[in-house]
């Protein structure tokens, strides 16, 4: 055991490990001494920080706008400090405003806030400081996630220690009253940011941060609904039994809640280092080595879980009796029935970033959407019909055992596919071109023509998606089950669809992999003749499916001159025929696992 923990220290990846365990854990302990230390100035308060902390998790992922796992990522992909910076830089340009925004709004509408917050318009003295801490934790976040993509995760483990542990229990020490503790937590947090970021902000960074910007948007907006979803997914319950049940009972199920948080925060190391060594592996091509390192990590994740719940499920009562004293008792019962959630969420916490990394579109986001919606429908459904608290905590934990389910089977999936790019020799672009056009159709000759191309003068593997029907939405459902089926089958490295409006929104909404748009004219300048409706809305799907996009060729600068975003990025392409085949080609392949 000695051996293998001296080699693990003389790895990066080990110490890396051993690091940010050591931190998790320290927090983790900081997280318990708070609670205890909550307990102790009586019930009341005790409800009252488990709803505040709930509240705080749930909406602070609004202002990040998907930014810490996307930091993480491109910070870990670029090489030159500064490129790294640009994104730091570009980040806070939105975080900020909308961290001033959140606290002016908890200042100014306290009575709304308590109401929403905790069922009544009692705790209007919380509102204020209660929108700080949700402005203060976000601009930690990116500071955090910061020095993760630099692998500088000494410094950021210690400021996780020093927000997350040192700082609530502090605040708890030095004052007695809970609205002081919330202001001075939330203090604490903005200046642990300001000081990790100002190195950074201190540096010249030259150059605009436009694309940067663009390129965290496009890659954290679609993950926001997901972010918002996991903070749903354990807070929901606290405000729907806060109206049914009382303060009380809504404290229960959300001191629940944050065991699963504790729990998940035993897992969170393998996210915090996975994320940024699974990119970095899949951008130098290691796709072997990825597989082998998700599999040993899968079982290992499931031993622990499954190890975990059953530890807590026979030793609930001493367990609760150490961390909240002797109030612990009105909280066993619930805690025990919402812990079993635990398996499946930790599981998906320590494997989410294997999907991070390895899937274009926000694999993650969609799990966690359908989970809220099964968690949802059963709170629904505890309005409707008188139902005890406990109903609410089975709802919980069957949308958690979804979330793990969703997981383990995207896991399994991306594993097949870095399996099979290690062992297949065929070195062959795989594409998908979607025509928005039938097969019988003679329209999009160009489109067609190209395609045949690719795979006679590239040897490509060219599939060819037709798009039956563009106006009619139970055709375009239809179609979206056979594209996700020939994705499936064909295994493609990108798509590239011929066209925008319906045709492009279609593909990047529904596709797994890279998707490259070729604007033609009329899909971003169409004629006046169509339709006022239809030509705004075709103008509209164009713009957000370029917003998503992997990649933008353009047959014209006027035509890139209509787009509303990335305009830098766009790739304008010869007009000749040959030309602007070997330049789509080479562009395609430059965006793909399999990038030379």
């Amino acid at each position: 055991m000695l051996q293998k923990i001296l080699g693990m220290l003389r790895s990066r990846d080990g110490r890396d490990s051993i690091l940010t365990y050591a931190a998790e854990g320290l927090a983790m302990v900081g997280m318990v001494l708070a609670y205890r230390l909550a307990a102790n100035e009586g019930r009341h308060d005790l409800d009252l920080y488990v709803v505040v902390r709930r509240t705080v998790s749930f909406m602070y992922p609004l202002l990040l706008l998907g930014a810490v796992v996307g930091i993480t990522r491109f910070v870990a992909m670029k090489s030159r400090p500064e490129e790294q910076r640009r994104y730091l830089l570009a980040s806070l340009t939105w975080i900020v405003p909308m961290a001033l925004a959140t606290f002016l709004v908890g200042w100014l509408f306290p009575a709304q806030i308590s109401w929403l917050v905790f069922g009544s318009g009692d705790e209007q003295v919380l509102a204020a400081p209660l929108a700080l801490m949700i402005a203060g934790v976000a601009l930690y976040g990116i500071s955090y996630a910061f020095l993760r993509g630099q692998r500088h995760l000494v410094a950021a483990n210690a400021i996780q220690v020093l927000a997350l542990a040192a700082v609530p229990c502090v605040a708890f020490l030095l004052f007695d009253d809970l609205s002081a503790v919330c202001w001075g937590t939330g203090v604490a947090w903005l200046v642990i940011a300001l000081v990790a970021q100002l190195p950074s902000l201190m540096q010249p960074t030259p150059g605009k941060r436009s694309k940067e910007r663009g390129e965290l948007l496009r890659y954290g907006l679609p993950r926001v609904p997901g972010d918002m979803a996991l903070g749903a997914l354990l807070t929901l319950p606290v405000y729907v039994v806060a109206r049914t049940h009382g303060l009380s009972a809504s404290g229960e199920i959300g001191f629940g809640a944050t065991l699963l948080n504790l729990a998940a925060a035993v897992f969170s190391p393998l996210a915090l280092i996975l994320l940024p060594a699974s990119a970095s592996q899949l951008a130098s091509g290691d796709h072997a080595g990825l597989s082998a390192r998700i599999a040993k990590l899968t079982w290992m994740a499931l031993a622990a879980c499954t190890l975990m719940t059953l530890v807590f499920e026979l030793a609930a009562d001493p367990i609760l009796h150490i961390y909240l004293g002797e109030n612990y008792k009105d909280y066993v019962f619930i805690s025990r029935v919402v812990f079993l959630g635990a398996l499946p969420f930790g599981f998906f916490i320590g494997l989410r970033s294997v999907l991070d990394a390895y899937y274009h579109t926000p694999r993650n986001g969609i799990n966690l959407l359908t989970a809220f919606l099964i968690l949802m429908a059963g709170s629904v459904f505890h309005f409707m019909v008188p139902t005890p608290v406990v109903f609410v905590a089975w709802v919980l934990v069957l949308s958690l055992t979804y979330l793990g389910f969703a997981t383990w089977r995207d896991v399994t999936y991306v594993r097949s596919e870095l399996d099979r790019l290690s062992q297949s020799h065929d070195t062959r672009l795989r594409i998908v071109v979607v025509i928005p056009a039938s097969e019988e159709s003679d329209h999009y000759p160009h489109s067609r023509r190209q395609a045949m191309a690719f795979a006679e003068q590239h040897g490509a593997v060219v599939e060819a998606f037709h798009l039956e029907d563009r106006t009619s939405l139970i055709r375009l459902w239809k179609d979206r089950a056979r594209f996700k089926k020939l994705l499936r089958t064909t295994h493609p490295d990108v798509v590239h669809v011929h066209y925008g409006s319906v045709s492009a929104l279609f593909a990047v909404m529904s596709s797994s992999v890279p998707v490259v748009i070729s604007f033609l004219g009329s899909d971003l300048d169409r004629p006046r003749d169509v339709g006022a409706m239809r030509t705004t809305l075709g103008r509209l799907f164009s713009q957000v499916a370029a917003f998503f996009s992997a990649g933008i060729i353009c047959i014209s600068p006027e035509l890139r001159e209509l787009l509303w975003w990335r305009q830098q990025e766009v790739q304008v392409l010869p007009n000749k025929e040959a030309e602007h085949d070997e330049a789509t080609f080479a562009f395609l392949r430059s965006l793909t696992l399999r990038a030379e």
